[in-house]
Protein backbone atom coordinates (compact mmCIF):
# COMPACT_ATOMS: atom_id res chain seq x y z
CA UNK A 1 0.00 0.00 0.00
CA UNK A 2 3.31 1.96 0.54
CA UNK A 3 3.85 2.72 -2.65
CA UNK A 4 0.58 3.91 -3.96
CA UNK A 5 1.28 7.75 -2.17
CA UNK A 6 1.34 9.97 -3.64
CA UNK A 7 5.27 11.35 -4.78
CA UNK A 8 6.54 8.40 -3.07
CA UNK A 9 10.52 8.12 -3.32
CA UNK A 10 12.48 6.18 -1.11
CA UNK A 11 16.04 6.40 0.24
CA UNK A 12 18.63 4.80 2.79
CA UNK A 13 20.33 6.98 5.59
CA UNK A 14 22.86 4.93 7.55
CA UNK A 15 20.98 1.87 6.82
CA UNK A 16 17.43 3.62 7.78
CA UNK A 17 14.44 4.08 5.94
CA UNK A 18 14.07 7.58 4.84
CA UNK A 19 11.08 8.47 2.76
CA UNK A 20 10.26 11.42 0.49
CA UNK A 21 6.22 12.02 -0.18
CA UNK A 22 4.00 14.69 -1.23
CA UNK A 23 1.40 15.15 1.00
CA UNK A 24 1.63 15.03 4.95
CA UNK A 25 -1.56 12.99 5.90
CA UNK A 26 -0.35 9.86 4.19
CA UNK A 27 2.49 9.35 6.98
CA UNK A 28 0.15 7.34 9.07
CA UNK A 29 0.41 4.92 6.19
CA UNK A 30 4.32 4.96 6.70
CA UNK A 31 3.83 5.15 9.98
CA UNK A 32 1.66 1.78 10.08
CA UNK A 33 3.89 0.19 7.49
CA UNK A 34 6.77 0.77 9.55
CA UNK A 35 5.05 -0.95 12.51
CA UNK A 36 3.84 -4.04 10.99
CA UNK A 37 7.55 -4.65 9.92
CA UNK A 38 8.89 -3.76 13.81
CA UNK A 39 10.70 -0.40 12.66
CA UNK A 40 8.41 1.68 15.07
CA UNK A 41 6.62 0.72 18.26
CA UNK A 42 3.07 1.30 18.18
CA UNK A 43 2.30 3.96 19.01
CA UNK A 44 5.07 5.90 18.49
CA UNK A 45 6.84 9.18 19.63
CA UNK A 46 7.02 12.02 17.05
CA UNK A 47 9.77 14.50 16.56
CA UNK A 48 8.23 16.83 13.82
CA UNK A 49 9.47 19.60 12.15
CA UNK A 50 6.40 21.62 10.86
CA UNK A 51 5.54 25.05 10.02
CA UNK A 52 1.68 24.09 10.71
CA UNK A 53 0.21 22.40 13.71
CA UNK A 54 -1.58 20.02 11.71
CA UNK A 55 -4.02 19.29 14.86
CA UNK A 56 -7.52 19.96 13.88
CA UNK A 57 -10.24 17.51 14.99
CA UNK A 58 -10.63 14.54 12.32
CA UNK A 59 -14.88 14.91 11.08
CA UNK A 60 -14.47 11.11 11.13
CA UNK A 61 -12.62 8.59 11.80
CA UNK A 62 -13.28 4.64 11.35
CA UNK A 63 -11.33 2.21 13.38
CA UNK A 64 -8.28 0.73 11.64
CA UNK A 65 -6.51 -2.97 11.41
CA UNK A 66 -4.18 -2.80 9.27
CA UNK A 67 -1.56 -0.93 6.71
CA UNK A 68 -4.53 -1.51 3.94
CA UNK A 69 -7.48 0.38 6.09
CA UNK A 70 -5.09 3.22 7.32
CA UNK A 71 -4.54 3.93 3.70
CA UNK A 72 -8.17 3.64 3.30
CA UNK A 73 -8.68 6.40 5.92
CA UNK A 74 -5.81 8.70 4.96
CA UNK A 75 -7.78 8.48 1.30
CA UNK A 76 -11.47 8.72 2.29
CA UNK A 77 -11.63 10.60 5.84
CA UNK A 78 -9.18 12.81 6.52
CA UNK A 79 -8.55 16.26 5.24
CA UNK A 80 -7.03 17.02 1.74
CA UNK A 81 -5.63 19.82 3.60
CA UNK A 82 -3.51 17.83 5.59
CA UNK A 83 -4.49 19.70 9.19
CA UNK A 84 -5.80 16.70 10.96
CA UNK A 85 -3.51 13.77 10.66
CA UNK A 86 -1.48 14.17 13.72
CA UNK A 87 -4.81 14.34 16.07
CA UNK A 88 -5.94 11.22 13.91
CA UNK A 89 -3.06 9.36 14.23
CA UNK A 90 -3.02 9.71 18.26
CA UNK A 91 -7.08 8.66 18.19
CA UNK A 92 -6.28 5.45 15.73
CA UNK A 93 -3.69 4.32 18.02
CA UNK A 94 -0.70 4.96 15.85
CA UNK A 95 1.02 8.05 17.38
CA UNK A 96 1.95 9.00 21.57
CA UNK A 97 3.31 12.38 22.48
CA UNK A 98 3.93 14.81 19.14
CA UNK A 99 6.78 17.13 19.34
CA UNK A 100 6.90 20.21 17.06
CA UNK A 101 9.55 22.52 16.12
CA UNK A 102 9.20 25.78 13.57
CA UNK A 103 5.48 26.19 14.26
CA UNK A 104 4.52 29.57 12.99
CA UNK A 105 4.08 31.60 16.32
CA UNK A 106 0.48 33.12 15.18
CA UNK A 107 -0.85 29.84 15.81
CA UNK A 108 -1.79 29.64 19.49
CA UNK A 109 -3.39 26.13 19.41
CA UNK A 110 -0.81 24.40 20.79
CA UNK A 111 -0.17 22.59 23.51
CA UNK A 112 -3.27 20.17 23.07
CA UNK A 113 -3.78 17.02 24.66
CA UNK A 114 -5.46 14.31 23.11
CA UNK A 115 -6.49 11.46 25.31
CA UNK A 116 -3.48 10.35 27.33
CA UNK A 117 -0.65 12.74 25.03
CA UNK A 118 -0.28 15.96 24.04
CA UNK A 119 1.17 18.03 20.83
CA UNK A 120 3.54 20.56 21.82
CA UNK A 121 4.90 23.03 19.06
CA UNK A 122 6.52 26.66 19.24
CA UNK A 123 8.34 28.78 16.61
CA UNK A 124 12.01 28.18 17.77
CA UNK A 125 14.38 25.51 16.51
CA UNK A 126 15.62 22.95 18.79
CA UNK A 127 18.79 25.14 19.53
CA UNK A 128 16.88 27.46 21.46
CA UNK A 129 15.65 25.54 24.09
CA UNK A 130 12.67 26.72 26.04
CA UNK A 131 10.43 24.67 27.35
CA UNK A 132 9.68 22.31 24.23
CA UNK A 133 13.37 22.40 23.61
CA UNK A 134 13.49 20.75 26.98
CA UNK A 135 10.46 18.17 26.58
CA UNK A 136 12.01 17.27 23.13
CA UNK A 137 15.32 16.32 24.69
CA UNK A 138 13.22 14.27 27.66
CA UNK A 139 11.57 12.30 24.81
CA UNK A 140 15.20 10.48 24.20
CA UNK A 141 14.91 9.28 28.01
CA UNK A 142 11.49 8.42 28.25
CA UNK A 143 12.09 5.29 26.06
CA UNK A 144 14.78 3.84 24.33
CA UNK A 145 12.13 2.30 21.64
CA UNK A 146 12.61 4.57 18.52
CA UNK A 147 11.32 8.00 17.73
CA UNK A 148 9.49 8.70 14.57
CA UNK A 149 11.54 11.91 12.87
CA UNK A 150 8.81 13.92 10.60
CA UNK A 151 9.63 16.81 8.40
CA UNK A 152 7.90 18.97 5.90
CA UNK A 153 9.78 21.00 3.95
CA UNK A 154 7.62 23.84 4.52
CA UNK A 155 9.26 24.59 7.83
CA UNK A 156 12.03 26.19 6.11
CA UNK A 157 9.87 28.39 3.80
CA UNK A 158 8.25 31.96 5.10
CA UNK A 159 5.71 33.82 4.02
CA UNK A 160 6.48 37.37 2.53
CA UNK A 161 3.46 39.37 2.12
CA UNK A 162 1.29 37.20 -0.61
CA UNK A 163 4.53 35.05 -1.39
CA UNK A 164 6.17 32.12 0.13
CA UNK A 165 9.58 32.16 0.25
CA UNK A 166 12.14 29.50 0.70
CA UNK A 167 15.48 29.64 3.01
CA UNK A 168 18.19 30.09 1.41
CA UNK A 169 21.48 28.93 2.87
CA UNK A 170 22.25 32.03 5.05
CA UNK A 171 18.56 32.11 6.93
CA UNK A 172 19.00 28.45 7.31
CA UNK A 173 22.53 28.42 9.26
CA UNK A 174 21.48 31.41 11.20
CA UNK A 175 17.71 29.61 12.32
CA UNK A 176 18.64 26.35 11.85
CA UNK A 177 22.54 26.07 12.71
CA UNK A 178 22.27 26.39 16.65
CA UNK A 179 20.03 23.08 16.50
CA UNK A 180 22.11 20.86 14.70
CA UNK A 181 23.30 19.04 17.33
CA UNK A 182 20.02 17.91 18.69
CA UNK A 183 18.84 17.18 14.94
CA UNK A 184 21.35 14.47 14.76
CA UNK A 185 20.62 13.52 18.04
CA UNK A 186 16.79 12.77 16.94
CA UNK A 187 18.30 11.46 13.86
CA UNK A 188 20.55 8.52 15.72
CA UNK A 189 17.18 7.40 17.88
CA UNK A 190 14.70 7.34 14.94
CA UNK A 191 13.89 4.08 13.27
CA UNK A 192 12.29 5.62 10.37
CA UNK A 193 12.84 9.22 8.85
CA UNK A 194 9.89 10.75 7.00
CA UNK A 195 9.60 13.94 4.86
CA UNK A 196 7.06 15.81 3.21
CA UNK A 197 7.08 17.97 -0.02
CA UNK A 198 3.49 19.61 0.30
CA UNK A 199 5.02 21.95 -2.59
CA UNK A 200 2.13 24.29 -2.35
CA UNK A 201 2.96 25.14 1.45
CA UNK A 202 6.69 25.98 0.13
CA UNK A 203 5.82 28.15 -3.00
CA UNK A 204 5.71 26.02 -5.31
CA UNK A 205 7.58 22.95 -6.88
CA UNK A 206 10.88 24.95 -7.22
CA UNK A 207 10.92 25.88 -3.81
CA UNK A 208 9.95 22.83 -2.26
CA UNK A 209 13.05 20.97 -4.60
CA UNK A 210 15.19 23.85 -3.61
CA UNK A 211 14.28 23.19 -0.10
CA UNK A 212 14.76 19.79 -0.23
CA UNK A 213 18.41 19.96 -1.77
CA UNK A 214 19.15 21.99 1.30
CA UNK A 215 18.15 19.72 3.96
CA UNK A 216 19.95 16.71 1.92
CA UNK A 217 23.24 19.38 1.80
CA UNK A 218 23.14 20.43 5.51
CA UNK A 219 21.57 17.17 7.47
CA UNK A 220 20.81 14.07 5.32
CA UNK A 221 24.07 14.23 2.97
CA UNK A 222 24.41 10.35 3.26
CA UNK A 223 20.85 9.57 1.43
CA UNK A 224 20.96 7.20 -1.21
CA UNK A 225 17.68 7.11 -3.36
CA UNK A 226 16.97 3.65 -3.65
CA UNK A 227 14.70 1.82 -6.17
CA UNK A 228 11.56 -0.68 -5.28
Amino acid sequence: MTDLIPGLRRYRWREKDLVLHEDHRWVLVLIADAQERGLLPKPVRVVLFDRHTDAAEPVALTPVTDVASVYDCCANELSVHDDDWIVAGIRLGLIADVFVFGVDDRMGDLPKAVGKFGIFGRFEMPGSLGELGVRAREVLDWTESPILLDVDLDCFAYAYRNHVKAWDEELFEQEFGPGREMFEMFLDRAGMITVCREAGCCGGEENADRIWELLRGKLLAEAVEVSG
